[in-house]
């Protein structure tokens, strides 16, 4: 038997909120409470962590929905729809800034709000995958004892490993954002720099090999250039 998901009503209006879960049932989700505060809403949300809450924005109680959905993005992330009244633009500028998967102005089309559930879902799920994946690629890199970085074409560091940082001891707001002119010795990484516009200029990956100095000493490396392309399709170097 399939999990149902499990979705939080926040409403005011006792009986649409009651509406709410008739629909919500028969579409086969678990309605596990139902609020009509903010207060309510922030402690139910923690308590029940529920896969999606429905928000109503105007609530009884000194805390509105937005107010509400805030403090629950902030320790928990459940996806929310905002069904309510409220269509003036400071209102639903404030409310976009909870990242909502939608914003429902009521009286709104059942259907409306039937494909506004599954798209959150869908969304959801999509971003948690997503979230996933690049935790797994930051492990390998922060584990890897190769000496990692990011440069972007301006020659400045994106990203840099653990492993770089013991062998440049120096922390990593002291390399992030700097230049690799001053997070390496000129005289050691002036031959990289030709090869680093090469490999910018060209899309091709380059392998350069020299002596590196580090505070404890010269160390050979084996460098690899290999460029990267961001989501704007503007290289970096890896």
């Amino acid at each position: 038997m399939l999990k149902q998901s499990k979705i939080l009503v926040v409403e005011d209006e006792a009986l649409t909120g009651m509406e709410l879960e008739k629909k919500l049932v028969q579409w086969g989700y678990d309605v596990v409470g139902i609020v009509s505060s903010g207060e309510d809403a922030v402690e139910k949300a923690l308590e029940l962590e529920p896969d999606l809450i429905l928000m109503d924005i105007l609530l009884k109680g000194y805390m509105n929905g937005v107010e509400a959905a805030k403090i629950i993005k902030k320790n928990q992330e459940i996806p929310i729809i905002y069904l309510t009244a409220y269509s003036n633009m400071e209102t639903f500028q404030d409310a976009k800034i909870t990242q909502p998967q939608a914003y429902l102005i009521k009286p709104f089309d059942e259907t409306e709000l039937k494909f506004a559930i599954e798209i959150a879902f869908y969304c959801h799920k999509c971003q948690s995958n997503l979230r996933e994946s690049e935790e797994h690629y930051r492990i390998l890199a922060e584990s890897a004892p190769d000496l990692i970085f990011v440069i972007n074409k301006d020659l400045t560091v994106d990203y840099v490993n653990e492993s770089s940082m013991e062998y440049l001891k120096l922390e990593k707001a002291e390399v992030l954002g700097k230049s690799v002119q001053d997070v390496f010795s000129q005289q050691f990484f002036q031959p990289h720099i030709k090869e680093l516009k090469k490999v910018f200029g060209t899309g091709q990956s380059v392998r350069v090999k020299n002596i590196f100095q580090f505070p404890e000493g010269e160390v050979w490396l084996d460098t690899l250039l290999k460029p990267l392309k961001n989501k704007k399709g503007k290289y970096m170097l890896f």
